[in-house]
C-alpha cells in the first residue's frame, strides 16, 4: 500500500501536483459540415448524363454579413432559376444561407407570364416588380436530425403585370414564395464519388402563390436533397430526375 502511495505522489508531483495555476481551457472550434475554403469544387452528373460543376471561387460582403461567391460551369436555362444552386452561401449561427433575391426576381419574371399565358393569348406581357430585399434562403439549420422541420424561405413581392408595353394597360400582382425544409432521414449513400457513411435526405417544399383578377392560385414543386457533413450535397432528386456527386476537391 505504502508502495503504491509512494507511486501516485511521484506522478502527482510530475505533473504539477500542489500547484495553484489553474489549467487554461481549451476552446472548441465547432466543426465546419459546410465546406468553404476557396478552391472547393464538386462535379455533378444529370439523370440525362450531362455534367455541371461549381467552385468556391472568392468572397465578399453585402448587408454586413460575408458571403462566399459559386462559380458555376455547365448550367442549363432551367438551373438559372433553381434555389439549390445558389450564386453565393454564407455560414454563421449554425446555419447555411443561400441569398434569394436575384432568384426571386428571376423566378416571377420567367414563371408568371407561363401561368397567366391563357388569360392573355397573343398579347405580350411585361413583369414590372417593385424594389425588395428577400430574405436569404435557409439551407441547413445544425445540428441536423430526422424529423426535424424550419422554414427556409418566406417573402412576398408585389408588381404588375404590363400588357404590350402599355403604360395605361398595368395589372396589379402579388406574389408569395414560400419554401419549408424537412429533415427525412439519415443514412448511409453511395455516389459516384464515393460512399458515406452518414447522409441527411432533406426535402424542400416550395410553394409559389400569386394573386391576379383578384383569384390566387398555388404552384407547389418539391425537390429532395441528400447532404453529407464535410463534404455537402452529394444527391439531388427532382421532377428532371437524379443528380449525383461524381468528384469533389477541397483544398
Amino acid at each position: 500500500m505504502r508502495l503504491i502511495s509512494l507511486i501516485l505522489c511521484a506522478i502527482f508531483m510530475l505533473f504539477g501536483c500542489g500547484s495553484d495555476e489553474t489549467p487554461t481551457p481549451i476552446e472548441q472550434t465547432p466543426p465546419n459540415y459546410f465546406p468553404d475554403a476557396v478552391g472547393s469544387t464538386w462535379v455533378y452528373r444529370n439523370a440525362d448524363g450531362s455534367e455541371w460543376s461549381r467552385e468556391i471561387t472568392d468572397g465578399y460582403s453585402a448587408a454586413e454579413a460575408d458571403y462566399q461567391r459559386f462559380t458555376y460551369v455547365g448550367l442549363g436555362a432551367d438551373d438559372e432559376f433553381d434555389y439549390l444552386k445558389a450564386n453565393a452561401f454564407r455560414v454563421a449561427e449554425n446555419r447555411v444561407f443561400f441569398p434569394m433575391g436575384e432568384k426571386v426576381d428571376q423566378y416571377i419574371q420567367n414563371e408568371l407570364p407561363v401561368l397567366v399565358q391563357d388569360e392573355f393569348a397573343g398579347l405580350e406581357l411585361d413583369i414590372a416588380l417593385d424594389p425588395a430585399s428577400p430574405p436569404d434562403f435557409v439551407l441547413f439549420q445544425f445540428p441536423l436530425s430526422p424529423n426535424v422541420e424550419w422554414e427556409a424561405f418566406n417573402t412576398e413581392v408585389n408588381g404588375s403585370l404590363v400588357l404590350q408595353n402599355l403604360v395605361l394597360l398595368q395589372i396589379p400582382i402579388e406574389a408569395q414564395i414560400s419554401v419549408k425544409g424537412k429533415v427525412i432521414a439519415e443514412s448511409p449513400i453511395e455516389t459516384p464519388a464515393g460512399s458515406f457513411d452518414s447522409a441527411y435526405q432533406i426535402e424542400y417544399t416550395l410553394e409559389f402563390t400569386h394573386t391576379l383578377f383578384p383569384e390566387a392560385e398555388v404552384l407547389r414543386q418539391h425537390q429532395t436533397l441528400w447532404f453529407a457533413p464535410h463534404v455537402g450535397i452529394v444527391k439531388i432528386e427532382n421532377e428532371s430526375g437524379v443528380t449525383a456527386l461524381i468528384s469533389y476537391t477541397f483544398p
